[in-house]
C-alpha cells in the first residue's frame, strides 16, 4: 500500500506536539469520524453540521470489496451445489468429453459409447412412466417453475442454470445500489461523470476528499480538551480509482449478462431452438431424411432428451468440439431408435401370461403406450 499512496493518513499537528503525540493523534483520527470542509468555507460550529459531510466510508472499503467478491461467487457456488441433484454429474460428463478429444483414435469410440450409455441411463431413470392429469399438470408447471418441479419433467438443470444466470444479473445491478448507499452519492451515473472530466485534471475531491478534518478529545487530569486537526487522506486517491474502474467493469458485466441471459431464455423457452440444435448435427449425418424418422425426431428431442438432455449436450459442445457432440448425439439417436422399434415390436402380456395384440408395452424411452 505504501508504495502506491504512502501513509494512509498524515495530519497537520500543532508545533507543541511531540512525535509520539502526533502519531497517537493520527491513529485516533484514522479510527474516528472525519468530515470534509472546502478550503473556502468556514468549519461548522455544531458537530451535527460537521458530520453531514462524514467520509468515514474508507475504513470499510476492504470489507465491502470482500462482500462484493462473495456476492459474485454465490451464483456459481449455488449452481455447483445443486446441479448434482439432477441425477447426473454434469462436470464429469463434460470432462469425459474433453478427454475424448485427446484420446487415441482406437479409444475414442469406446469412450464416446461410455458417455452415451451414462446419458442414456440418466434420461431413462429420471422420467415419468405413467401419464395422467397430475403428471401433465406438473409438466405445465415445470415449464414455469423450472427446477422446482422439473427433475422428472426434464427441466431441472435448465431451470437451475437459468436461475443462476438471473442471480448474476440481479447481482451486478445490485452492485450499483450497494455502492450508492455505501458511498452516499449516485453511483449509477458516476462513470459518465468520469468520462466527462477524463480529458482534464480529474479529481473528485468532494466525494473522495484528500484533505479532511478530524475532531477528537484529549483527557488531561480532570480536563477534557477538544482538538481539531487537518489531515491528508492519501488513500482516497487510491479508493477513487478503484470505484471508477469498478463502475466500468460492472457496466460491461451488466451488458454481457443481459445479452447472455436473453440468449439462454431464447434457447430454452422456444422448442424450435432445441430441435434446430439437435437437427443440425443429425442432418449432417443424414439420419432424419425419411418422413417416418422426422416424426420420430420430435419424440427424440421433446420426450427423450427433453430440456435437460439438450442442455447437457450444449454444455458438452461448449467445452469440447462440434465433432464430439455430433458423435454423441448420433449414439444417443441410435439408442433411442433401437429401444423405440424394439418396444413397438414387443406385445404386452396380460395377467394370464397371454400376449395381447391390441396393446404394446410402454415405450421405454418416452413412457407412453406404443399402441
Amino acid at each position: 500500500m505504501n508504495q502506491y499512496v504512502g501513509d494512509p493518513i498524515h495530519c497537520w499537528a500543532p508545533a507543541q506536539y511531540p512525535d509520539h503525540h502526533q502519531e497517537y493523534a493520527e491513529n485516533l483520527c484514522w479510527i474516528s469520524q472525519m468530515y470534509y470542509v472546502p478550503m473556502d468555507e468556514a468549519i461548522p460550529f455544531y458537530k451535527e453540521d460537521r458530520m453531514k459531510t462524514d467520509i468515514s466510508f474508507y475504513r470499510w472499503v476492504v470489507a465491502v470489496l470482500a462482500i462484493q467478491c462473495l456476492m459474485f461467487k454465490f451464483p456459481n457456488m449455488l449452481w455447483k451445489e445443486l446441479r448434482g441433484y439432477s441425477g447426473i454429474n454434469v462436470q464429469k460428463i463434460v470432462n469425459m468429453a474433453e478427454e475424448v478429444s485427446t484420446a487415441p483414435p482406437d479409444d475414442k469410440d469406446k469412450q464416446l459409447s461410455d458417455i452415451a450409455l451414462f446419458v442414456h441411463r440418466w434420461l431413462q431413470t429420471y422420467r415419468v412412466y405413467k401419464y395422467n392429469v397430475v403428471v401433465r399438470f406438473k409438466e405445465k408447471m415445470s415449464s414455469v417453475l423450472c427446477f422446482a418441479l422439473g427433475k422428472r419433467q426434464g427441466t431441472y438443470l435448465t431451470g437451475l442454470y437459468l436461475f443462476t444466470k438471473l442471480l448474476n444479473l440481479i447481482n451486478v445491478i445490485f452492485q450499483f445500489v450497494l455502492l450508492t448507499a455505501f458511498l452516499k452519492f449516485n453511483y449509477w451515473t458516476y462513470g459518465l461523470e468520469v468520462i466527462e472530466h477524463l480529458g482534464g485534471n480529474w479529481m473528485d475531491i468532494e466525494r473522495f476528499p484528500r484533505v479532511v478534518m478530524c475532531d477528537f478529545q484529549i483527557r488531561q487530569l480532570q480536563n477534557v480538551q477538544d482538538h481539531s486537526m487537518q489531515c491528508v487522506l492519501s488513500i482516497n486517491l487510491f479508493i477513487e480509482k478503484i470505484f471508477a474502474i469498478a463502475w466500468f467493469w460492472f457496466f460491461m458485466l451488466a451488458v454481457a449478462t443481459i445479452i447472455n441471459f436473453t440468449k439462454w431464455c431464447w434457447e430454452i423457452f422456444f422448442s424450435k431452438r432445441r430441435e434446430h440444435f439437435i437437427q443440425k448435427y443429425l442432418m449432417i449425418l443424414g439420419d432424419t431424411d425419411s418422413r417416418r424418422e422426422r416424426a420420430l425426431f420430435k419424440k427424440f428431442v421433446h420426450m427423450y432428451l427433453r430440456d435437460d438432455g439438450v442442455f447437457l449436450l450444449r454444455s458438452v459442445g461448449n467445452n469440447s468440439s462440434e465433432i464430439i457432440v455430433m458423435d454423441l448425439i448420433k449414439k444417443l439417436w441410435d439408442k433411442f431408435k433401437k429401444d423405440h422399434y424394439h418396444n413397438r415390436s414387443t406385445p404386452a402380456v396380460d395377467g394370464n401370461g397371454n400376449a395381447n395384440a391390441g396393446r404394446h408395452r410402454p415405450d421405454a424411452v418416452t413412457g407412453e403406450s406404443t399402441a
